[in-house]
């Protein structure tokens, strides 16, 4: 059974509409929505609330979303959500012409949240591990000017995360937050900056505090001593990242997401980055 809709109808502007269930798509006008009910998805203690229109709420087939909040409270923005075998824990708000895409694969520990606000973004890779309370925000989100010449000094930045990244508890990314495949942000640490490819980042602001390095997702809580001594060494490759030619020019690609007139066309944008999955895409 399928339950989706994809319409720009003739609702009430300004009206509130909820979707609490696969059964309430149907009802979304002005809004355009994909959210099937398929074999795999799961739809579980959630909710979808537009309080705009113009938007797109893309949720790939297959995907289970537990105690999420999806909010669009503004016009013509996007949530691009790829499917995971995990549950997807997602407490998420998007304002006027932002885009929050999560890739594949991802994985979380309690709910995350993301706030992509003043017309800037949150990209997040594949296969991103989220541990307890991890937060994004894209602005501060109050004006701030400076003393001597009057001028806003504290403008809003989008914040991109490649594939295959560990954000480790009470993890928080600000404005203007990157983060190169395949690295490491440890618990509390507040990311500002840009972080390179296999890289450890910790602190206060975060700095880098380990190089070189790559991460796996087995646990070894429960690991008995002698899987505890097969993991003494890994062999594979499989996460370690280099520059090569499949590397995503990321202001080029934040420019073309900018330059997009409507919601439709910044979902179009969302699917056209779901076909760029070569492993160093998001090299650092």
């Amino acid at each position: 059974m399928s339950d989706s809709v994809s319409v720009a109808g003739s609702g009430r502007p300004g009206q509130t509409q909820i979707i609490r269930s696969y059964t309430d798509v149907s009802a979304v006008r002005d809004n355009v929505v994909h959210l099937n009910r398929t074999p795999e998805s799961e739809f579980n203690d959630s909710f979808v609330e537009f309080a705009g229109t113009g938007n797109v709420l893309y949720v790939e087939d297959g995907a289970k979303l537990r105690n999420s909040r999806l909010r669009f409270l503004g016009n013509n923005a996007v949530i691009h959500i790829r499917t995971s075998p995990l549950y997807l824990r997602l407490v998420t708000t998007v304002f006027d012409e932002s885009v929050f895409y999560l890739g594949p694969e991802a994985s979380f520990t309690s709910e995350a949240r993301f706030l992509p606000t003043e017309r800037k973004h949150i990209i997040i890779g594949s296969d991103a591990m989220f541990s307890s309370r991890v937060v994004f925000r894209t602005a501060d989100p109050h004006l701030i000017y400076s003393a001597s010449n009057h001028q806003r000094i504290n403008p809003s930045a989008s914040v991109w995360v490649g594939d295959h990244v560990w954000l480790g508890e009470d993890t928080l990314l600000l404005k203007g937050a990157r983060v190169g495949s395949g690295s490491i942000l440890a618990a509390r640490a507040l990311i500002t900056k840009s972080i390179p490819s296999n890289s450890t980042a910790a602190g206060v602001p975060a700095r880098i505090v380990g190089k070189g390095i790559f991460w796996t997702r087995p646990s070894v809580h429960a690991y008995t001593s002698e899987q505890t001594d097969r993991s003494l060494v890994n062999a594979k490759d499989d996460f370690i990242y280099t520059r090569d030619q499949h590397v995503l020019d990321v202001p080029q690609l934040e420019a073309a997401l900018d330059g997009a007139s409507s919601g439709l066309e910044r979902a179009e944008w969302c699917h056209e980055l779901d076909l760029t999955e070569r492993k160093n895409r998001f090299y650092i």
